[in-house]
Parts: C-alpha cells; structure tokens; sequence
C-alpha cells in the first residue's frame, strides 16, 4: 500500500459510512470516479456502470446526509493542518486565509434556482464566495457561501460568516494569521471585524480610493505610503504592482496594516493569486461550474463531492504513516463491483503538473516591470 494514499484512503473509507444503502455508495463510487477522471466533465451520461438517471437520483432524490459527509471532509483537514504544524514545531509556517468571489456561468434556464442566479460583472450564474486556507504548501478549501443577490448579504458580510467557522487552533501561534482579499472586499467594516479578531489583512484597494485629505491613491508616489484612508479609522500602508496581462501594463494597488515596506508588501499581495489557481483547478478538472442538476440539493451535492475529489488528490500528496493492516475495505472487491479506480498515479501527476503550470502562469502574470 503506498503510504502517501493512507490519509485519502482513510477519508474515503470514513465517508462511505454516510450512505446506508449499497446502491447509494455505488453511485457515490461512480460519481466520484467521474470527478477523479480529471478530464472536467464528470456528467452522468459519461458513466458506463450505472444509468444517468441512477446518478441524477442519487443526486437530488435520494435521502443521505451531506452535512456528515461535510464533517468528515473538515476533520480530515483540521488533522492535516494539526500535523503540518506538528512536523514544524520551532518555525511553523504563517497561516493565510484567501477570500474571494468566483462566478459560474450558466446559460440554460434553471427555474429551481431562481434566487442563485443573478447577473454580476457580466456573468450571469451562480456566484460564490470562498475561504481558501493556505499554510506552508498546505492549501485547503474550507468553506463557501452563496452570494443572492443585490438587497442581501454582500460578498464581504459573507466572508465575515465564513471566518467565523474557522477553528481557534488556526488563529494561534506566534506568527499573526494574514487575510488576502482583492478590491471587492475594502469596506471599512470587513476590515475593521477583519483586525478585530486579531488577524492582520492584505486586501486589494481602487486606484480611485481617495486618502483623508482627498488625494487618490493612483496619485501616490512613494511605495509603502502611510495613508489615511477616507471612511476608515485604521492606519494602512499603501503599494502597488504592475499586472502584465493585456497589451498594456496594469497597476493593482494593495494596503495593508502592518509595515511591510513598499517592495515586500507588494510581492506578499500577489499571494492572493493561489486561490486563482484553484479555482481554475476545480473548475477545469473537477467540474464544479459543469452542474446542470433541476434542484439546490442536487446541486450543493454536486460542488460537496467536486471539493471532496480536490481534497482526496491533495491528501493523497501527503507523505503520512499508513493506516494499520486489516483497517481498510476490499479495494479489489471494489474494483470488480462498481470498475472504481481509486486517485491512480496518472492522475495524481497529473493533476500536480497542472498545478506547477498555474504557478508558472501567476508568476509571468504578476512579474515586476523590467
């Protein structure tokens, strides 16, 4: 038994207790086969073991617990951020919490889901709001809120609710935890509830964002400026960079509320771009925007697995003691019921060459002017 499955072995083995029935699991066990494929398009019709209509029933009919099945994934990641810091205990790497807001795009008609879908920068879709945990090369999706629309809750009152589950063992240590947000998230009231649970923030700021004595920010000259900003009682320290994306250079302002120094807090902004990468990662090949499920449970079923296939490959990546023998299903028996292939090592290479291809892409992205 390879070692490094041991942990993703033992999450799959935890959650298949959440289905009471052997069909249920078979069809969990086929589905999760679909998303582990790796190719992006884990439709029910793409199945050769059990009929779409098998999948689609399991998905918003059949009766199972998600939350329990949303439990296990937590616990699993609590144990894999505990033994992380354990492994380091003298220089434990600074925890990083990334928020921000993804949308998914859809263009059928989806009566079910009214009041999810709503147009936002153009998108017309689902748009969700996500806490990304990165510690180390530790990189874990936590958890998730569902943005309804203009009149509720703003994208930053809901990255408030999602700090809110984090547990108090990621918020200690001697390094300070940091927050990385992009623009959408400078309200002086997500900054202020942000520093008031003691973790200091990285947020991207509008170049037309003005200081108290009125001047832009665009019009500052010094990197790593001590600024007042107009509507917010903390200090915060302002610097840019320059965004080579399109023909022309963009300059992407960033503040925070320690001082960094103009060139570091400028290369710690650009930390933000992780959770980029993972979304391109879940979108691309565990198809979470690939949904076209007729009711919410079908589809909050369907992003639950999408996460539970990225947490399973990136588990599986982890070098930790194997479970001990006589502890673990009949994986052969397995294989010869339902034809499951469980995270085979070509796609587990797979999946992190695309990886280290996302990293090379946000590092060209973010390069500083020659």
């Amino acid at each position: 038994m390879n070692p490094k499955n041991a942990r993703a072995r033992r999450l799959y083995s935890d959650i298949l207790t959440c289905f009471s029935r052997k069909q249920h699991r078979d069809s969990f066990q086929v589905f999760l086969d679909l998303l582990l494929d790796g190719s992006g398009r884990p439709l029910p019709t793409r199945a050769t073991v059990k009929s779409p209509s098998a999948i689609s029933r399991f998905l918003n009919h059949t009766i199972w617990d998600l939350r329990t099945l949303c439990r296990f994934m937590r616990q699993a990641a609590l144990q894999l951020f505990n033994d992380t810091w354990k492994h380091a205990p003298h220089q434990r790497p600074r925890v990083e919490f990334l928020v921000d807001l993804t949308s998914l795009e859809k263009a059928g008609k989806f009566p079910g889901l009214s009041d999810w879908m709503h147009v936002l920068n153009a998108v017309n879709g689902v748009h969700l709001v996500v806490l990304y945990i990165c510690c180390g090369d530790l990189k874990l999706p936590w958890a998730f809120q569902i943005w309804r629309g203009k009149g509720t809750s703003s994208p930053a009152a809901l990255a408030l609710k999602l700090l809110r589950t984090v547990p108090p063992v990621m918020l200690q240590g001697k390094r300070r935890p940091r927050l990385h947000a992009d623009g959408g998230f400078e309200s002086a009231e997500f900054i202020e509830a942000v520093l008031e649970r003691e973790i200091d923030i990285v947020i991207g700021v509008r170049r037309n964002r003005t200081l108290a004595n009125g001047t832009p920010i665009h019009e500052l000259m010094t990197r790593g400026y001590k600024a007042q900003l107009q509507g917010l009682k903390p200090t915060m320290y302002v610097s840019w960079a320059w965004l080579y994306r399109n023909k022309e250079p963009e300059q992407r302002f960033v503040m925070s509320n320690i001082n960094l120094g103009g060139k570091y807090l400028a290369r710690v902004g650009k930390r933000r771009w992780r959770i980029e990468g993972f979304f391109k990662t879940i979108k691309g090949r565990f198809g979470l925007e690939r949904f076209a499920q007729h009711s919410k449970t079908g589809v909050m079923r369907w992003w639950c697995l999408s996460g539970l296939a990225y947490l399973l490959c990136h588990l599986a990546d982890q070098d930790v003691p194997p479970r001990p023998p006589g502890t673990w299903p009949d994986w052969g028996a397995l294989a010869r019921t339902v034809r499951f292939s469980f995270i085979p090592e070509v796609r587990r290479r797979a999946l992190q060459l695309e990886l280290a291809e996302l990293d090379a892409f946000q590092d060209a992205l973010s390069a500083p002017a020659p």
